[in-house]
């Protein structure tokens, strides 16, 4: 991993990648998760530790890189540039850790891969020096990959609601892996569940999702502004990313088709490219990709813009964010759906690689983090002055 490298230069490396992933696509989505040659170019490509200090070995990149090489990874295979994400999102909580806990997860290996699974479905018990771990965690994309997870439990009142998230730093080595991940689309996301009991966590390894939401910090690196960003924020436009570039992947493959000079059936159209439904159809895919690409990286820049400053940003601008992502999602989806018209039936073929794009797409933009409602609520909510239904958003 080469750390002299600027962030275009890291972006132009992504898209050298695209021919590989894009020709192992098909085996990650039958294998269940990323495909190995695939997996080691990301990952010796240092796309992984794009979000890591760079005292610990990483780049420190901003977000508008961090999308970008999402995007160009994901064009090549949609496996790929989900891992970029879910790696770089977890990693990022590097940058709010002592040094100590990097130590403990860089020192030997500066190319370590770091998920996380954030909700709390796991119990954590109070022990001597730290806690001590039971549960299962799903949902964990790049379990194949990683080599450490940060792993949600319970804080609960003395009622016994739920009052907040701890995170424990564990290293995958002790979790076992339960086979659960199948799925119509992200098949090759390798997003099964971890299970572990009785694991124990030392407290310099641990955190609160309220301590995150926060912008607390037990680094005393002042000279790392990127982690004083407001992440819970930032993070989830990695995914709004990542579905452009799988719709971008299906433009391509459906522009290839396209210039086959294809007759279309029941028609008099001898070569479907003088039709001018499908040359409409064609333009406005084309226009609601770009438009999904603006809103994001409009995001992207705005948190980028307020790390540069040394400002935080205000309660609207963050809640624009949300709009952004909501506005992303629609718009790749729609684009994909005027591409499926294009292609006709015979884009279902199991053989066509734009149905398992579609799928991808559909199964990907339905994430939590990027929930087009409540992102519109939530910026609405916001002009309107009022309580928000979401916190940190």
């Amino acid at each position: 991993m080469d750390l002299t490298l600027s962030n275009a230069e890291l972006v132009r490396n992504a898209r050298a990648l695209r021919p590989l992933l894009r020709a192992n696509a098909e085996e990650s989505a039958k294998n269940r998760r990323l495909a190995q040659e695939s997996a080691a170019a990301v990952r010796s490509g240092g796309f992984l530790q794009g979000l890591v200090p760079r005292r610990c070995g990483g780049h420190e990149i901003d977000i508008q890189t961090y999308c970008e090489i999402c995007e160009e990874l994901a064009r090549g295979d949609s496996a790929a540039g989900w891992l970029a994400m879910v790696a770089n999102s977890s990693a990022s909580l590097m940058g709010l850790m002592p040094d100590k806990t990097r130590d403990d997860v860089f020192g030997s290996d500066p190319r370590a891969v770091v998920i996380g699974q954030w909700a709390p479905t796991g119990k954590a018990t109070a022990v001597e020096g730290g806690w001590m771990l039971t549960g299962k965690w799903p949902w964990a994309s790049g379990c194949f990959e990683a080599q450490w997870s940060f792993v949600g439990s319970a804080v609960l009142d003395a009622s016994g609601a739920l009052i907040d998230v701890r995170l424990a730093l564990v290293p995958t080595s002790e979790l076992k892996i339960e086979d659960t991940w199948h799925v119509a689309g992200m098949a090759g996301t390798g997003s099964n569940t971890f299970v572990g009991k009785d694991i124990f966590v030392p407290e310099h390894r641990t955190m609160l999702i309220s301590e995150m939401l926060s912008g607390f910090s037990r680094s005393d690196h002042s000279d790392e502004p990127l982690y004083r960003a407001p992440l819970i924020t930032a993070l989830p436009l990695g995914i709004c990313s990542a579905a452009v570039g799988m719709a971008e992947a299906a433009f391509d493959f459906t522009l290839e088709n396209l210039e086959r000079g294809k007759p279309i059936v029941t028609s008099l159209y001898t070569d479907a490219r003088q039709s001018p439904s499908y040359q409409l159809n064609l333009a406005d895919a084309r226009g609601l990709i770009d438009s999904a690409r603006l809103h994001t990286m409009r995001a992207a820049s705005d948190i980028d813009r307020s790390v540069s400053d040394g400002t935080s940003m205000t309660d609207l601008e963050r809640a624009r964010v949300r709009l952004d992502a909501a506005v992303a999602q629609k718009r790749v989806r729609e684009a994909v759906d005027l591409l499926l018209n294009i292609g006709g039936a015979s884009v279902f073929m199991l053989s066509n690689p734009v149905q398992r794009i579609w799928r991808d797409m559909e199964t990907c933009t339905r994430h939590a983090y990027i929930n087009g409602d409540i992102g519109r609520e939530i910026y609405a909510r916001a002009l309107l002055k009022l309580d928000q239904v979401s916190a940190g958003f």
